[in-house]
């Protein structure tokens, strides 16, 4: 079973699994943007906020950058393509628990990506969509969830 920090990414795979694009959580980008666009999740380290006083419970935000990929020929269904898929996506997380894991998730304007690492970047266009996830866990971080 995974901790409270593993859960509420799953969560959010679990909640993008709807997306048009492919959804993948990995460090490096693969090398070829699947004709349908891609979203990749990219975890930073939980940072603890606080304990609530009375019940222990202990308070933790997590960032995590989505980095969104689209692919079409000329620029305009470029440009049009990115803008529907961070409008899915947003559609899909706002005013999501992500099934009971977290208590509230920000995002955050999406950011440009000009450089894509990718075969056929001239064909790409791409956004960084920061969100931070906010979620409770018990006194001990790594207990597991049943």
């Amino acid at each position: 079973m995974p901790t409270p920090h593993e859960a509420i990414l799953d969560a959010l795979m679990a909640e993008l699994e709807t997306h048009a694009a492919d959804v993948i959580q990995e460090e490096e980008l693969p090398q070829v943007c699947p004709a349908n666009g891609l979203i990749n999740l990219v975890p930073e380290d939980p940072v603890e906020a606080g304990v609530s006083l009375g019940t222990g419970a202990r308070e933790w935000s997590r960032q995590v950058g989505l980095e969104v990929i689209v692919k079409h020929e000329d620029a305009a269904s470029r440009r049009n393509a990115i803008e529907d898929a961070l409008v899915q996506l947003a559609g899909l997380i706002t005013g999501s628990s992500l099934g009971g894991t977290a208590t509230y998730l920000l995002i955050g304007p999406p950011e440009r990506a000009d450089d894509i690492p990718m075969a056929g970047a001239v064909d790409l266009r791409g956004a960084v969509v920061s969100v931070t996830l906010f979620y409770e866990t018990s006194d001990n971080p790594m207990e597991t969830l049943t």
